[in-house]
């Protein structure tokens, strides 16, 4: 439970979809006082200051609001992960241009830098992944990695460098602390202090290893706190000074 009038004076702008999770990053908005405002249609923005809009939803949705007010959708960079060092990585990630990947090892996990130009999974060959991403510019920037198989993984919502909720979504017996510090100890490697969302995961070996970093303004929760999610999402939205 937020501590009451915690979001007194912001509005939260989600969908006007029904969804579990946001439906509950609402209800934790509402109880600490704050605002909800549902969108179905956006062509103007409703008459709400800058500085006291956060938003919550999928990609298309926030990036089409961003451009409705003068205001900055917080993300980690397009290369952060590549300057997570190896030991906390488990395997070997880089980018290429996509049509340099007819060269590469299969198989291979490869996900587009910027999201959602094709579907990120592990690819068994050139011509599946060529197929994938029939139509795009040879110039289009790639992520990929070596395949690895985790055991169990786990989603932390953090701000300051700090995890204030994590949760397993998928396996089970999961050491949620040890998970916790790990996921910090990547934060600090990278200086980040964003508020953001870090997935990882743990191997048959017992370590873990980064999975990816994602946006906290678009990321669903996977089972943790609506709250303290809540916390996160709301520093992922700034006003742009003017």
């Amino acid at each position: 439970m937020l501590a009451e009038q915690a979001y007194a004076g912001l509005t939260l702008v989600i969908p006007d979809k029904a969804d579990e999770e946001r439906d509950a990053v609402a209800a934790a908005w509402a109880d600490g006082g704050g605002t909800v405002l549902r969108l179905g249609k956006f062509w103007q923005p409703p008459a709400i200051e800058a500085e006291r809009v956060r938003i919550y939803g999928p990609t298309t949705f926030a990036t089409v609001l961003r451009e409705l007010w003068p205001i900055e959708l917080v993300a980690p960079s397009d290369d952060l992960i590549l300057q997570v060092p190896a030991l906390l990585l488990q395997r070997k990630i880089w980018t290429s241009p996509l049509a340099e990947m007819v060269h590469a090892a299969y198989p291979l996990f490869a996900k587009p830098q910027m999201p959602k130009l094709f579907r990120a999974g592990v690819y068994l060959d050139w011509a599946t992944l060529a197929h994938e991403t029939r139509g795009l510019a040879a110039d289009v920037a790639v992520t990929c990695s070596e395949v690895v198989s985790f055991v169990s993984e786990v989603r932390a919502f953090c701000v300051n460098g700090r995890v204030l909720t994590c949760a397993a979504y998928e396996g089970t017996d999961v050491e949620l602390a040890a998970a916790a510090q790990f996921v910090e100890s990547i934060l600090v490697s990278v200086a980040c202090t964003l508020p953001i969302v870090v997935d990882v995961g743990q191997l048959s070996t017992g370590e873990w290893a980064l999975v990816e970093f994602n946006e906290a303004w678009g990321a669903g929760l996977n089972g943790n706190d609506a709250a303290a999610a809540a916390t996160v999402i709301a520093c992922a939205t700034q006003a742009l000074r003017r």
